[in-house]
């Protein structure tokens, strides 16, 4: 008798229940990137590490941060995400700490994230690049979700 009154609870439960993300909320979660080291005139190996952070902001976009840090560079920056699931483009709202960010202005396209059929998350980059190889390529796995 209880199962027969618990089964209906069960199924309207389960019929209310919160759809699947869809669309750019796809792409919420952290991401990083650690660009390949490079020797400096002096001797010492250069670094830079990059980490976005995307949560929900509304149906249509993801609110986040993106901090680059490494040798000389530290910036960390308030940026949204908006798109589709297989694209994502990043784009600059504003700074939040750190130098080296004077070139942009709110709403420039920083880079894009896009899925490939495989599922890697390619980049395509912006008014933002890697900081340390000038012979990055367009279309590269960089980011990767932790």
């Amino acid at each position: 008798m209880i199962t027969l009154l618990v089964r209906p609870l069960l199924w309207s439960v389960l019929a209310f229940a919160a759809p699947a993300a869809t669309g750019v909320q796809n792409w919420m979660g952290t991401y990083q990137y650690e660009e390949k080291p490079v020797k400096a005139l002096a001797g010492y190996s250069m670094a830079m590490m990059w980490k976005l952070s995307l949560q929900p902001q509304d149906s249509r976009a993801l609110g986040g941060l993106l901090s680059v840090e490494g040798q000389q560079t530290y910036m960390k920056l308030k940026v949204r995400g908006t798109g589709s699931a297989q694209d994502a483009q990043i784009t600059f709202l504003q700074l939040v700490d750190g130098n080296d960010y004077q070139q942009f202005k709110p709403g420039d396209v920083l880079f894009r994230l896009r899925k490939d059929p495989k599922g890697a998350t390619r980049t395509y980059w912006g008014k933002l690049q890697p900081r340390l190889s000038e012979t990055y390529k367009d279309g590269q796995i960089s980011f990767m979700r932790k």
